[in-house]
């Protein structure tokens, strides 16, 4: 399996899979680990997320219901510990990846296999953002401050993915570029959330 690692500001790293399957069957433990509303810092077996997610959703669809994926680098620290031993060959393939990086950092992940990733990749940094960048996360904090987002998490909470403790960062990412999540959300909430993600993509430096 090819996995792409790059380097897209000085703490957020960018990595590009081929495939849908590829992604969501590589991160599914790493990802879930960070913000499943069941699992969320708790060590799970493959097979005892399978059963979950197959109860909330009706079926295990996970590998074709994701395409995107985040997360910050200490999600990373239980797998390098031996916590959720045995690893998979996908899951030690990302371990390898990020054995030499010592600083705080932020992973987003996508797949070549959508025809427009440029929106995904939007979606994710603003992720990175949120999580690596105090002055941005203040921001946006503050701006969602200011509005009723009920209705929107409340979108969000049937998709079986997000944590309570994620839904902020969750409803501004979604409210930057989503088209499904958010759709009746006030105008004035999603141009001052784009207006300061474009800010932060220029000081940042990050170009896609």
């Amino acid at each position: 399996m090819n996995i792409v690692k790059k380097k897209i500001s000085e703490n957020i790293f960018l990595l590009e899979f081929d495939n849908q399957l590829e992604i969501t069957s590589t991160l599914l433990r790493f990802q879930e680990y960070y913000e499943s509303p069941e699992f969320r810092n708790k060590v799970f077996t493959l097979e005892e997320y399978k059963e979950w997610y197959s109860k909330a959703k009706g079926s295990f669809s996970y590998y074709v219901d994701w395409n995107g994926f985040n997360m910050p680098s200490y999600v990373l620290e239980p797998f390098y510990d031996g916590r959720f031993d045995p690893l998979s060959d996908q899951e030690k393939q990302v371990l390898e990846l990020f054995k030499y990086e010592n600083d705080k950092f932020y992973v987003i992940s996508i797949h070549k296999d959508m025809e427009d990733t440029s929106k995904l990749l939007r979606h994710e940094i603003a992720h990175g953002l949120f999580y690596v960048d105090e002055d941005y996360r203040k921001e946006v904090t503050n701006i969602l401050s200011k509005f009723d987002t009920t209705k929107i998490k409340e979108e969000l909470r049937p998709l079986a993915g997000y944590h309570e403790d994620v839904l902020d960062d969750e409803v501004h990412a979604h409210l930057i570029d989503s088209k499904s999540i958010g759709k009746d959300a006030p105008e004035e909430l999603k141009t001052q959330l784009k207006e300061i993600f474009e800010n932060y993509l220029e000081k940042n430096k990050i170009k896609f």
